[in-house]
């Protein structure tokens, strides 16, 4: 059903999820994601990887494939956060929400931390007692924190605003076979993405691939349209979105990482999802307990649909996750978790994607595309 020429598949990769590790402890928000930027433009440049900066700030990673098919892995830079756009009293500052945030993070007195580049100062979070917006993204959700703003307590001798704010969390740690860290949503992609440029950067590839890290996905997908916008990706590449998303019937954090047939706001596309189902059944093949899952994931939206607006062909790879935004089932701020088996397994899938040749529908096809004689039985005579 699957055309695989070329070169035998390698042995199944394991991370040491170092990088993972490290990448979740960095704090994040959107418009404010320059630490995890400097950390990944040092990542790639000591694993020699080539690699661009535009000029919002979104990152290109490339490895030059030997046909001129590309596919496209991308992830984003930042997690739901604050910012403090203004002093109201003697240390109270009145701070923006950026994304969905946990219901009850401002009335649970919320540990927060305020970083800049070098240094960090921590505080707490307060409710914010002045009208809010109109805006109704802040007045009808039974999930999420209902407010614009919140208030913040605490002690800053001097500020540029705006200044960026994050829930202060315990350190990433592994428990069994979850990664238990303050950020997962959507550092866990940044660092398949490394992890796979990595891998890739020494095999003869038949796709050429791209990494890309995009910023300020969390309040609208922001990096990943203006990227779409500028036309610069060939229309005919496939564009695949590294996500983590939260956990649905059918789609469980342990079970494998999921083939993403779309999101909210679309379905994705058979041309790229081929691509992926192939890969996966190499693995299979090699191992007949490799787990992966298939499903539409429609709690939220995420970067291919910003593709496909601009009419590009695009599939997803999701991480399940626990504590979606930081948020338990109660609406109080915990760390996120994801497995570990899922993030191995789908590496494995992305790196998969290597050892290719180059899959096209009929060859993804030849057994259906084949009518067989026994057909003929139903000609009418």
């Amino acid at each position: 059903m699957i055309k695989l020429t070329g070169k035998k598949f390698k042995q199944m990769h394991k991370s040491d999820l170092s990088i993972f590790l490290e990448l979740s402890d960095i704090p994040t928000t959107s418009f404010h994601e320059n630490r995890v930027s400097d950390y990944i433009k040092n990542k790639l440049t000591e694993f020699e990887i080539d690699f661009k900066e535009d000029e919002w700030g979104n990152i290109e990673a490339f490895i030059k494939g030997q046909k001129k098919e590309e596919v496209v892995f991308i992830s984003h830079m930042d997690h739901p956060g604050f910012e403090i756009i203004e002093k109201l009293d003697e240390n109270l500052y009145k701070a923006r929400t950026l994304g969905g945030l946990p219901k009850l993070s401002d009335v649970e007195n919320t540990k927060i931390k305020i970083y800049d580049k070098f240094s960090e100062n921590k505080g707490y979070l307060k409710p914010f007692n002045e009208p809010s917006s109109n805006d109704s993204r802040y007045k009808s959700s039974n999930r999420w924190l209902n407010n614009e703003f919140v208030s913040v307590e605490v002690e800053l001798k001097e500020l540029n605003f705006p200044v960026p704010v994050v829930f202060d969390l315990p350190k990433p740690k592994i428990s069994n076979d979850q990664i238990i860290t303050p950020v997962a949503d959507d550092l866990a992609g940044c660092a398949l993405i490394l992890e796979m440029l990595r891998s890739l950067k020494a095999s003869q590839n038949n796709y050429s691939i791209r990494g890309i890290f995009s910023r300020a996905e969390e309040v609208g997908l922001y990096g990943a349209r203006l990227i779409a916008k500028s036309g610069r990706i060939n229309k005919d590449s496939i564009i695949v979105s590294i996500e983590t998303s939260s956990e649905l019937p059918g789609a469980i954090s342990g079970s494998g990482p999921i083939i993403r047939t779309g999101d909210i706001t679309t379905t994705f596309d058979n041309s790229g999802e081929i691509i992926l189902l192939s890969s996966v059944k190499q693995l299979v093949d090699q191992d007949k307990e490799f787990l992966f899952q298939r499903q539409l994931m429609n709690l939220g939206g995420c970067e291919a649909t910003a593709f496909s607006a601009f009419g590009y062909k695009v599939t997803g790879i999701s991480l399940p996750l626990i504590n979606w935004h930081n948020a338990n089932p109660e609406g109080k701020v915990e760390p996120e978790r994801i497995s570990i088996t899922d993030y191995q397994n789908a590496l494995n899938i992305m790196i998969g994607v290597g050892s290719l040749d180059i899959v096209n529908n009929n060859d993804y096809y030849k057994t259906l595309i084949h009518i067989p004689a026994d057909a003929e039985r139903l000609r009418l005579s």
